[in-house]
């Protein structure tokens, strides 16, 4: 059995005019979608601020400091001298200082017993810096942590008490085109307070 197909007439077919204006209408709208959603979102790029209004910018932002950070080239060892001091007596200060080149990140750890606490303050030479104060459970896989807080700052201080067994403390990412000195210091129940190598 054969499908007949009905052929439009000359008169039902659009014109070359509404042709072209329903191209306009499409592309109008594409360019208005590309403007308030997608640079937005995709690029950090606010032209209308419409993007910022519905959260896309940050989400944007993030992803282009993600993809700047996976195309950096890593900075050498000697380039960001550390000094670090560890402590094994409960109570004992501990201090470490590093500095972070251009799109370098570290960590400073400290090892805790569940309920242990300490207190910490923590200041870059005078640039802000990208942070986040994170935990692994000892034992955990590489990609297993527990997030407490992050954003960027030039310092905080405060107490923390380690909710489980394992190692707590903060990695720091220097986002600025000058290196950035970080010092912190520590005081509490810790069993070591060190430089991630």
């Amino acid at each position: 059995m054969m499908t007949k197909f009905n052929t439009p007439a000359p008169g039902e077919l659009p014109t070359t005019q509404q042709l072209n204006r329903a191209t306009l209408v499409a592309a109008g709208v594409a360019a208005i979608l590309l403007v308030t959603t997608v640079l937005p979102a995709e690029y950090g790029v606010d032209p209308t601020g419409l993007g910022g209004a519905l959260g896309l910018t940050p989400m944007g932002k993030m992803k282009q400091e993600d993809e700047a950070a996976s195309h950096a080239a890593p900075a050498p060892a000697a380039s960001a001298p550390a000094s670090a001091e560890s402590a094994a007596i409960p109570g004992q200060p501990a201090k470490v200082s590093l500095t972070l080149q251009p799109n370098e990140g570290r960590e400073v750890k400290a090892t805790m017993k569940a309920g242990d606490e300490f207190r910490y303050a923590w200041k870059t030479d005078e640039h802000p810096v990208r942070y986040e104060l994170h935990g692994e459970p000892a034992g955990a896989a590489g990609d297993e942590y527990t997030s407490y807080e992050k954003g960027a700052s030039a310092g905080e201080s405060g107490t923390f008490r380690a909710p489980f067994d394992g190692t707590h403390g903060w990695y720091w990412k220097n986002r600025n085109g000058v290196p950035v000195t970080i010092t912190v210091t520590a005081t509490g129940t810790f069993t070591k307070f060190a430089l991630v190598p």
